[in-house]
């Protein structure tokens, strides 16, 4: 970790070159003050010291690095190179290393030749810790095999298992990724300009999924397990642009490719067989099999440019096309050898043979007709052609049933091959009638269409308008309302639920429907959407700076009964700084947000109480959700001792409350949900003592206390559940501190 050197992922928007571009005859044009501003008078600095973290398992050690509790190094560079304005060689090489004690450490090199060339290799370690030391009953007894302990005592539920607590051991639920990226950019004429960028990605960790085994009615089971994840990706981009006063032009290329070296799972099962099991499904012979991400590709070509057709009109767009494949082998319809035998419909082909075909466009008309309006249309296109071949699979459900493949089985499955297509038309002006004043209005027209889904096409129309005035140099205020309407064609729920079964099956369906009818998905409901923001800024002097802000947005699913009927933002703010002079400063910020969201449902089973259900109004329930999120800060900086000691002190409070009330019709028994809570103090501390102008001592001091209570995980042991072997993840309670010392030497 460095203190002194902030996290610069970017050097002048160098990206890359291959090796042999090198080698062409370049352009050699004088560096410009901008390319050149960024290194002028710029030091070298390195830092090296310790630090200590109190508590491991935390939050604030979820992404920062700082997980493990103990003592770790404070080391960072930023050495930079850089000849003379006037030198006829400018070049400038840097050599950046930040958080090198820490798991997300990040080495990069720059070199580049201004207005020539400019080349980089980078090196980026990042770490994500999710939960500590959950626990399975599970050994990786090989990759990507789980099984259990030679003396598990197996049970149809888990009370029943006497080994369960004892055989449980502990595994982090993390990622780690280590990525390394090279490229450059060059000139090869006096208007064309060529990048091109490679990055690889490698991630591994665990994450924690449940192993099922029964598929229906009161069969199921479930232990959660450690999944491996062994990943690696691969981007390619290359790009040529072209450039003069007038116009511009892209051509590009991008290529992603994504390897699973752990393409599937096995494990044991760790339940006793019950009566709607086959035999040979429960333990000691049960096993199942999951597949895990597959293999893909996408790759995709882009052309682009601008067109300044006067200097009131001008043009931009860019269409590009892609293509998406996965063609992994399928793994077997079961792993277990006696399920097997009970196979007469096999797989439709080896593998998905999945493809899809993406189109997108975007273009972009602007005008300039005065001096007080401008206006800006355009228009946006996300298609994805999905070419991939639909199959019927008479699969065998979480490895523990007989393959039924009788002519009106709920077993023979279709593969969907989804497709989308998103259109987006929209007309912006902006008019000074004033120069005080400032209107603005947007009209906005949207159409999605997609295939297997509810609703075939939905379309929302949108309208903006805004309103700004300077009511003095000191103070402004600012009012924006939004208004939108979304609808579409015909609402049908049982679409995919029809697409996806055989039609013998789906006419012994009563209804014909796997969800009630008059259920909406909310993103393709009918909505009405309002909302209105305010702000204003107040600059007594030069001093002081005050920024209120506030807003209100209201969602009407006006004609969904049943699933999210309404939802509402509310929010308010206020930030104030004040600054006198160079040596002090100091900012305050105040926050409060309510989010609310109204759910209505109904209760029923499948079966043969399904008619009985659907007849009983008494089944019906509600749930109304209101959300609280309060945050206040406050900082301040000071510079003290002619300026050689600065001290700088940062405090974060925030307070969130979630509450659940859910009601019910007499059918069905309901209980009150106790709130979850979060609760986070962060004070920060930090002081840097300048001893010479070379070398400064630095020193820094981090506490957070965090807490959190949910129902779903608090005092939920792994054998809580009957049917499931649980993690036991737990609620944060954190009181953590972060302690900083270092040495830091600058040099010119």
């Amino acid at each position: 970790m460095c203190t002194e050197i902030g996290p610069l992922k970017k050097l002048l928007g160098i990206s890359a070159l291959p090796a042999g571009l090198l080698a062409l005859p370049l352009a050699a044009e004088p560096p410009t003050v901008e390319e050149l501003s960024p290194f002028i008078a710029r030091a070298s600095t390195v830092e090296v010291g310790l630090g200590h973290v109190s508590e491991s398992g935390t939050r604030l050690g979820r992404f920062s690095g700082l997980g493990d509790d103990g003592l770790f190094a404070v080391l960072g560079l930023d050495w930079i190179r850089t000849a003379d304005y006037a030198s006829d060689r400018p070049v400038t090489i840097r050599l950046r290393a930040e958080d090198l004690g820490l798991d997300v450490r990040s080495v990069r090199l720059d070199y580049r030749h201004h207005g020539r060339f400019g080349v980089y290799a980078e090196y980026d370690e990042r770490s994500a810790r999710f939960i500590d030391d959950a626990v399975t009953v599970y050994r990786e007894q090989a990759p990507g095999r789980l099984t259990l302990p030679a003396d598990w005592v197996a049970a149809p539920s888990t009370g029943d298992m006497t080994a369960l607590l004892p055989s449980l051991h502990e595994f982090d639920v993390r990622s780690d990724r280590r990525s390394m990226a090279a490229g450059g950019d060059a000139r090869f004429a006096e208007r064309w300009h060529i990048s091109s960028d490679f990055r690889q990605e490698d991630r591994d960790g665990h994450r924690a999924m449940a192993a099922m085994f029964g598929p229906t009615g009161g069969s199921p089971r479930a232990a959660f397990m450690p999944v491996p994840t062994d990943y690696r990706t691969r981007e390619i981009d290359l790009a040529v642009n072209y450039a003069d006063r007038q116009r511009q032009f892209r051509v590009r290329y991008h290529a992603s490719l994504f390897d699973n070296n752990q393409p599937a799972l096995t494990f044991a099962n760790p339940y006793a067989g019950i009566g709607a099991w086959p035999s040979s499904a429960g333990y000691p012979d049960g096993i199942g099999q999951m597949a895990l991400s597959p293999d893909n590709t996408f790759h995709q070509i882009g052309i682009g440019g601008s067109q300044s057709f006067s200097p009131t009109l001008n043009f931009s767009g860019e269409v590009a096309f892609g293509r998406m494949r996965q063609d992994d082998d399928f793994l077997a319809l079961t792993i277990n050898p006696v399920l097997a035998e009970s196979i007469v419909q096999g797989l439709p082909r080896a593998s998905l043979d999945g493809r899809i075909d993406t189109t997108a466009v975007n273009l972009r008309l602007a005008g300039r007709p005065g001096r007080r309006f401008n206006w800006t249309a355009s228009y946006r296109l996300d298609d994805r052609d999905n070419r991939t071949p639909m199959g019927e699979f008479v699969y065998i459900g979480s490895d523990s049933q007989l393959q039924d493949a009788g002519e009106t089985s709920s077993r023979r499955r279709f593969n969907l091959p989804h497709d989308y297509r998103d259109q987006r038309l929209r007309l912006a002006g902006n008019f000074r009638p004033a120069e005080a004043t400032r209107l603005q209005a947007a009209v906005e027209h949207r159409r999605t269409d997609r295939t297997f889904t509810a609703r075939e096409r939905t379309e929302e129309d949108r309208l903006e308008l805004g309103l700004r005035r300077n009511f003095s140099p000191h103070v402004n205020a600012a009012i924006n309302l939004e208004w939108a309407d979304r609808s579409g064609s015909t609402y049908d729920g049982a679409v995919g639920f029809r697409a996806g079964h055989s039609d013998a099956y789906v006419d012994t369906v009563p209804g014909g429907w796997g969800e009630l009818p008059a259920l909406r998905l909310y993103h393709l409901a009918d909505r009405r959407r309002q909302g209105i923001n305010l702000q204003s800024t107040i600059t007594p002097d030069d001093a002081w700076a005050i920024t209120l802000q506030g807003g209100v947005s209201e969602d009407d699913f006006r004609r969904s009964e049943i699933g999210l009927v309404e939802a509402g933002n509310e929010h308010v703010s206020a930030d104030v700084s004040y600054s006198p002079n160079a040596r002090w400063s100091a900012h305050a910020f105040l926050t409060h947000e309510r989010i609310t969201s109204d759910q209505d449902g109904f209760s029923f089973r499948g079966g043969g109480f399904r008619e009985a259900d659907l007849a009983n109004p008494d089944r019906w329930w509600q749930a109304r959700h209101r959300d609280r999120v309060d945050t206040l800060g406050l900082g301040l900086r000071r510079l003290l001792m002619d300026e050689r000691l600065e001290l700088r002190a940062d405090y974060v409070h925030a307070d969130a409350r979630a509450r659940i009330n859910v009601q019910s019709g007499p059918a069905l028994d309901t209980e009150p949900l106790p709130d979850l809570t979060s609760r986070r103090h962060t004070l920060d501390l930090a002081a840097r003592y300048k001893i010479t102008d070379q070398l400064s001592l630095s020193a820094r001091w981090w506490f957070e206390r965090y807490r959190t209570a949910d129902w779903a995980l608090d005092g939920i042991g792994p054998n809580q559940l009957a049917d499931v072997i649980l993690p036991f993840e737990t609620s944060y309670d954190d009181r953590v501190h972060v302690l900083m010392l270092s040495v830091i030497h600058r040099w010119y």
